[in-house]
């Protein structure tokens, strides 16, 4: 996904773009927003940043500058003002249908086949398809999408290692690996396990964690991110996007922001209901 394809949120894409370009990038960061606010969808465009073969030359490049805290030089700064992704190379390609080799997920989960342990990399099928329908979808969302009825989705210590496991390989494609966790409150005290990690990761490793809710996060693992605070939408921002993205009609566009309170996926659903009615 390339920033541009993002419903506004202009400040928060500079401010990304920016820590990119002068390498002054955390190798944790967290990113915190309102249900409906995009948060998961600037996490896909930083991934996809960052590994692009033509806004990063240097990430296909081995041993060149790190992103985290070096200085570029003269040349590298020139080949890094791109604000955004180019979406055609190979890379931006496989990043987009979210099956780049370096770009992992993990998102909570239930069993899928019985006696054997839950993990993110089972359901990845299902995670492109329903980013492909609901990439402002909530986690309800996504655990009806799976079929887990009442059950409860985690992100489980054995998901843990399996991070552990997939990070310490070296890189396939690009010279960054980067790993998206959404809705990291779903860890529970086995989030513990990755702390190391997520402190002293493996060169040119990116943490991305996309939450809604602080309270529920680990405090351990709080504390070892850089936090990215991403505000809820303007009314005139969805009004927008409803007009542009989903046909809707400027007059019921215009009552369902003002109703949706900055977040884009009640919007969606709010139109949903009137139909339906």
């Amino acid at each position: 996904m390339q920033f541009s394809k993002i419903i506004n949120q202009q400040e928060v894409k500079q401010q990304l773009v920016e820590l990119v370009q002068h390498n002054r990038l955390s190798h944790a960061l967290l990113f915190l927003s309102k249900e409906g606010s995009g948060a998961l969808s600037l996490a896909f465009a930083l991934s996809q940043y960052i590994t692009c073969e033509r806004a990063n030359p240097n990430s296909q490049t081995p041993n060149s500058n790190s992103l985290f805290g070096s200085e570029l030089t003269t040349h590298d700064s020139q080949l890094t003002t791109q604000p955004d992704s180019c979406g055609i190379c190979p890379s931006c390609l496989k990043a987009i249908q979210l099956m780049h080799p370096d770009i992992h997920f993990s998102y909570p989960v239930v069993t899928k086949k019985a006696g054997s342990p839950p993990l993110s990399v089972d359901y990845i099928s299902e995670w492109r398809e329903f980013i492909k329908l609901h990439p402002y979808g909530n986690v309800y969302d996504w655990l009806q999408f799976i079929g887990a009825e009442n059950k409860q989705g985690n992100i489980t210590a054995n998901e843990c290692n399996d991070i552990i496991r997939k990070l310490s390989l070296k890189s396939f494609e690009s010279e960054y690996k980067v790993l998206i966790m959404w809705m990291p409150e779903y860890l529970g005290a086995e989030g513990n396990k990755l702390l190391k990690l997520i402190e002293e990761p493996p060169p040119n490793t990116l943490f991305i964690l996309v939450a809604e809710n602080e309270p529920l996060l680990l405090p351990t693992i709080v504390s070892r991110c850089q936090m990215i605070k991403i505000p809820a939408l303007e009314t005139s921002d969805i009004e927008k996007a409803l007009i542009e993205r989903n046909n809707t009609d400027p007059v019921k566009a215009r009552q369902v922001a003002a109703t949706a309170e900055g977040n884009y996926r009640e919007a969606l659903q709010l139109l949903q209901h009137a139909e339906e009615d």
